[in-house]
């Protein structure tokens, strides 16, 4: 599960590059050129310790099984008058450097709890040039998930019910946007919040933050090449019934990227032919100043704000009446537990919000296949056919305009083409 571990320094020549590596498996550092860049991000000199996550595309020959692997990096700084032993290289006051931990899932939360005592102590040194610390790091990452992960583990430190709190009713607006696979650049100059945000967004959608192998480079596809329609259900098992729904819409595979802190070095990917849609995080100004270019809808952490650059996407992401009044009950939820600081309250949770959006997810399904199923039928269908108690038109509280759009989208296509066409005798077809 745990790749390697390595140290990023600032060149005051060269730039951030790697200056000590660690691995198992992947020697190769130069596999990532922008690897260094995304370590020790833009503004990192303003913090005192910050912190950054990243995607990093792994195929290192042509007949690889294509996989994405996740870094996460402390970096911190010390005035150089303070170390007692320097290279001959250190002629800035100030010295930064990064610890490194890549891993082959976004486990964040747990690698950082260990990465901010190891990263404190290594500054603690009298020299650092010594990187035992860093190996020991490694060793006992090794053995923490020796026996593997859970799912809970992917939301440890995800700040969730911050980002309802933050965004309230926009949180659903960003939620729908996802599903329509632009091109969406968070900001902020916070590196932590700016990539946490991404994360707790992408969480919303039920099981994708375990299923995000082709995230890191729009060449790969293999999940979406490996789905094939389930013939079983077994309706107890959480796991069976996502995968029996669709579940997770793949968001990003072939054409699609995820790059949660994207140093400009990635500018030209951004912008290639090849990239459709992506959710990317910047620290820098300079992707502001050209968001006309690069964005269709740009999220600045730092302002809570979402600007629509998009005019076309605006009347697609108003949220109708159901969708206002579901969101406001999971926003009233979110104040209240805040508010009230019990912490093993279930509602209003980041567990609870998680919940609400998988079950918003699967009324979106289920009634996208029943309004087919209603279609196909005769027009106008009798009355037998129809559902007690379910709106012929249960899909249109989603928007009319914006199903017709997330119809286009090839997260929709596959889903579409590996489900059964009557789930909603699985789950009721309503808002």
């Amino acid at each position: 599960l745990i790749i390697a571990a390595c140290v990023v320094g600032f060149h005051h020549i060269r730039g951030p590059e790697v200056e000590y590596w660690k691995g198992n498996g992947v020697q190769d550092k130069d596999l990532w050129p922008n690897l260094p860049f995304q370590g020790l991000p833009d503004g990192a000199h303003a913090r005192e310790e910050d912190y950054s996550y990243f995607t990093l595309p792994y195929k290192p020959t042509e007949d690889s099984i294509p996989q994405t692997f996740f870094g996460i990096s402390c970096n911190r700084q010390i005035k150089a008058e303070l170390l007692e032993h320097k290279d001959e290289d250190v002629t800035r006051s100030v010295v930064q450097k990064a610890i490194v931990v890549i891993a082959r899932k976004p486990i964040f939360g747990v690698i950082k709890e260990k990465l901010a005592v190891v990263t404190q102590a290594y500054f603690l040194q009298s020299s650092l040039e010594n990187y035992e610390i860093v190996d020991t790091l490694y060793d006992s990452l090794l053995h923490i998930f020796s026996d593997g992960i859970g799912e809970l583990d992917l939301y440890v430190g995800m700040p969730l019910q911050e980002f309802v709190h933050i965004f309230g009713t926009r949180t659903l607006v960003m939620f729908k946007l996802l599903l329509l696979q632009r091109r969406v650049i968070f900001y902020s100059t916070h590196t932590e919040l700016l990539c946490s945000a991404q994360f707790a967004l992408v969480s919303l959608i039920a099981g994708l933050l375990d299923r995000l192998q082709d995230c890191g480079s729009t060449q790969f596809d293999y999940q979406e090449k490996l789905l094939s329609r389930p013939v079983s259900l077994k309706s107890s098992d959480r796991s069976s019934l996502l995968s029996y729904m669709g579940l997770p819409l793949l968001i990003f595979e072939k054409n699609s990227l995820f790059s949660p802190y994207a140093p400009l070095q990635q500018l030209d990917e951004l912008s290639g032919l090849e990239t459709k849609s992506y959710l990317v995080g910047s620290s820098n100004l300079l992707l502001l100043t050209q968001k006309d270019k690069y964005a269709d809808v740009v999220v600045n952490l730092d302002e809570a704000n979402v600007e629509i650059l998009d005019p076309s996407l605006k009347p697609l992401l108003a949220l109708s009446g159901a969708d206002k009044r579901w969101i406001d009950e999971i926003y009233r939820a979110v104040e209240t537990s805040r508010n009230e600081k019990n912490s093993f309250q279930y509602e209003g949770s980041d567990e609870y919000i998680r919940a609400q959006f998988e079950d918003y997810t699967m009324s979106l399904i289920a009634c996208d296949k029943y309004d087919q199923f209603v279609n196909r039928a005769l027009d106008p269908p009798g009355p037998e056919i129809l559902l007690h108690e379910a709106s012929p038109k249960c899909v249109n509280d989603f928007g009319v305009s914006y199903v017709a759009e997330w119809r286009k989208q090839t997260n929709y296509m596959v889903y579409s083409r590996n489900t059964d066409s009557e789930l909603f005798d699985l789950v009721f077809p309503r808002h």
